[in-house]
């Protein structure tokens, strides 16, 4: 320990002594005083004294409480709990506070409103002439307090609204290869002030990649990329898409900023706003955040970092993480690939966050990672994020294979998210996800309301196929999940599922307004190997694509869900506003790899025809689909009920007892087993063929289309169907209160700089049920 935190650890000893026995169970309470109040001005505090923790002499920050608490501990001095009194206002933590063992059994909370941040205010702004009329332009130094970085250059906020790093229009190009993009005229310019800090955003399919630029061939209309690009999917479906960004010749908007490095040094801060707008306005302070967290609990798997409470805190404005893009590549699915996160939990036991925000960060909020156990997230606010929401378990790079010895030890097991608003994510990486759960085992995702991310609202496992993993008995349910993809990526769901998970559950959720750029807005989707779960009383509508998409696994149960108005085709969005699909695939599609009729690689395995690794396990897919509601209303487009990507697609699935209509054909004269090519056959031909037994064209008798309540004499009642609760789907705290309040005075709506503000189009759930916006 360090020598002063010694002296505080005595002078703590010492209060302790003359009030209450400290070797007893009785807490010791502790104080910090923050650094800024809530309008970012600097608190004075008197300095006559060495602070001692209490409420008249408190600790200036929370890194001295943490050396005190740290030196306590080592010298086992102080063995009972410890509360640490968070005072009224912005506690600025310059880097991660590091909780390691001896950091246990602590209760840290707000007192009022406080709140940690890894932000740092930008003042003194001179207005500049501004090279167009639609716009002013405002220019202030790096500050000097915040530590110079790339990771301190990609965000900025002005009252707790995100700004948007300078940028172009979106661009089609002509051809993407792994090194280099062949661009149309126009689209580039041939060269720039500052190439080394030029960007392209490219879109792939399910991501959408972050690469610098080495050259510009104007005459051959060719840019050629730092690193790699996965340019697989990216000349297809994903639609050549591409944005120029992070260059001072692209910013030509109001709310848009850049850092400029070209002089040397520290960079200059240029910024565009509304010329109505004043950069040194005090009630919209202009923030930007050099941190890439704001906590790290990192213990080790022999001594764990043990029960914490968080309580009522904020936590707010930490950097976007770079080096996966800038030294390897930033392509994985829901980005995997970044290594930290805001608050970032390995080897810690027993940590809970109750009543938390987490706000404007740069990559997901909440991470509990390697050997992460027994922790919780509870009525928490999580929004504005540069990527996603939470993350659980640990993914690329680890033997999802290994033995259950090792896993005991290294696996993130019986954590929970539940009570929880998170939405807006992706604003840089694209690919976040609302909950992001990997090789997890024993958790539970429930009662959220999850919305507003560009890609996937919950994605639960990690391995691709059927083979052995670690991810088993995770309950995903009562969640209400809507506005996914918004149409910037393709290749999602509301709950989106991976692999072999026993004993698992899909339950209870409420899926609706699910938009991609191109194919794949899909509700509920097992992707490849899911396997031993069970879909059931889920509700789907206003879906772009199917209501559930099995591309494939097997003993997958989907029993009573609702699907409602699926497979509408495109809405206009903010990522999307053009009209590219009228429908997608019916209102369930299975995506079985194709094979000739005669394998059945369940009964008969053999080479080219089998269901265990080395093989195309895609030949395999199965699943029970039984007493589910298919509604589509009346409409011009329609693409059947149900879809099968390839001819014998379905012929493993077992169907029975559901209800189907359509307005359209209420009877059902089309529309089952259906292809892209074909709208396939009635469903009295398909029950002849041995499919759906007990099933029936028949309008189900919905009473309400707000709480999908049936009536007496419905045809899917006489089935077996159950009614579904409604009513406790989503956030139920107890005290009606999801977060802690923002240090943030200004709300982010009232600031007039900020563009593409995402506007609730669809439906909104309240007690009474679903309403139409």
């Amino acid at each position: 320990a360090t020598t002063t935190s010694v002296v505080l650890a005595a002078l703590m000893l010492a209060a302790c002594s003359l009030s209450v026995n400290c070797f007893d169970g009785e807490p010791l309470n502790l104080f910090v005083s923050p650094t800024y109040n809530n309008e970012y001005e600097p608190v004075q505090m008197h300095e006559a004294h060495l602070p001692d923790g209490t409420m008249q002499n408190p600790f200036r920050s929370m890194q001295a409480v943490l050396d005190a608490v740290k030196s306590m501990r080592s010298s086992q001095e102080v063995y009972q709990p410890i509360n640490i009194n968070l005072l009224q206002g912005v506690h600025r933590v310059s880097k991660p506070l590091l909780f390691t063992e001896e950091h246990s059994n602590l209760n840290i909370e707000a007192l009022s409103t406080a709140s940690m941040t890894g932000g740092v205010p930008v003042t003194g702004w001179q207005k500049k002439d501004s090279p167009s009329e639609k716009f002013s332009l405002w220019t202030a130094e790096f500050p000097p307090s915040a530590s110079v970085s790339d990771m301190a250059t990609m965000q900025l906020w002005r009252g707790g609204a995100r700004l948007a790093l300078a940028q172009s229009p979106v661009f089609q190009y002509v051809q993407g290869f792994s090194d280099r993009v062949q661009y149309q005229s126009g689209q580039l310019l041939d060269s720039y002030k500052n190439l080394s800090q030029l960007q392209l955003l490219l879109y792939e399919s399910w991501t959408a990649s972050v690469h610098r630029v080495t050259k510009i061939d104007p005459q051959n209309n060719t840019v050629f990329l730092a690193t790699s690009f996965n340019d697989k999917w990216a000349n297809g479906a994903a639609g050549k898409r591409f944005v120029v960004q992070n260059a001072m010749e692209v910013l030509d908007e109001p709310g848009e900023f850049y850092f400029d490095f070209s002089s040397g040094g520290s960079p200059m801060i240029y910024l565009a706003l509304n010329t109505s707008d004043d950069a040194n306005d005090k009630d919209a302070p202009v923030m930007l955040a050099d941190n890439l967290k704001i906590l790290f609990a990192n213990g080790t798997a022999s001594a764990p970092a043990t029960h914490v409470a968080f309580k009522n805190i904020s936590f707010e404005y930490t950097a976007v993480e770079l080096d996966p893009c800038f030294q390897g590549n930033c392509d994985s699915q829901s980005a995997d690939f970044l290594k930290t996160a805001t608050v970032h939990l390995r080897y810690a036991e027993g940590w809970n966050f109750i009543g938390c925000t987490f706000a404007h960060t740069g990559s997901y909020a909440v991470w509990f990672e390697e050997g992460a156990k027994d922790n919780m997230l509870e009525s928490c606010h999580i929004y504005d994020s540069a990527a996603g929401g939470v993350r659980l378990g640990i993914g690329h790079g680890v033997d999802a294979y290994s033995g259950a010895q090792e896993w005991a030890v290294k696996g993130s097991v019986r954590n929970s998210v539940t009570n929880c608003l998170i939405e807006d994510g992706g604003h840089f990486y694209q690919e976040g996800c609302g909950v992001f759960a990997q090789n997890v085992a024993d958790t539970v995702i429930a009662h959220n309301e999850i919305r507003y991310f560009r890609y996937t609202g919950v994605s639960v496992g990690w391995t691709w196929g059927y083979g052995r993993t670690f991810t088993q008995n995770t309950s995903t349910r009562f969640n209400h999940i809507h506005h996914i993809g918004e149409g910037f990526l393709s290749d999602m769901g509301c709950v989106y599922t991976l692999g072999h998970q026993p004993l698992s559950e899909i339950r209870n959720n409420l899926c609706h307004d699910v938009q991609s750029y191109n194919y794949g807005g899909w509700a509920y989707y097992t992707d490849e190997g899911s396997r031993d779960m069970h879909y059931v009383d889920n509700i789907a509508m206003d879906i772009k694509c199917a209501g559930h998409h099995q591309h494939y696994g097997t003993d997958n149960v989907i029993e009573n869900n609702i699907y409602y108005n699926v497979d509408i085709g495109d809405v206009p969005t903010p990522g999307r506003k053009e009209i590219l699909m009228t429908n997608c695939d019916g209102a369930f599609r299975g995506s079985t790899h194709p094979r000739p009729p005669s394998c059945h690689p369940d009964t008969d395995p053999k080479t080219g025809c089998c269901c265990y690794p080395g093989c195309d396990q895609g030949k395999c897919s199965s699943a029970t689909y039984r007493r589910n509601i298919v509604y589509q209303p009346k409409r011009p487009n329609t693409t059947g009920v149900l879809m099968t990507t390839f001819n014998v697609g379905l012929s493993n699935f077992t169907f029975d007892n559901n209800t189907y209509f359509q307005e359209n054909d209420p009877t059902g004269t089309m529309g089952y087993n259906c292809t892209g090519s074909s709208m396939g056959e009635s469903l009295k031909t398909w029950m002849a063929g041995g499919k759906d037994e007990g099933s029936i064209a028949a309008d189900p008798e919905f009473t309400s289309f707000k709480t999908f309540e049936l009536s007496k004499t419905s045809p899917a009642i006489a089935r077996g169907f159950l009614p579904i609760d409604t009513a406790s789907i989503g956030p139920m705290p107890a005290n009606g209160v999801i977060g802690a309040p923002s240090s943030q005075m200004k709300q982010a709506s009232k600031v007039s700089n900020v563009r593409d503000v995402i506007i609730s189009k669809g439906h909104v759930l309240t007690k009474e049920g679903l309403i139409s916006l």
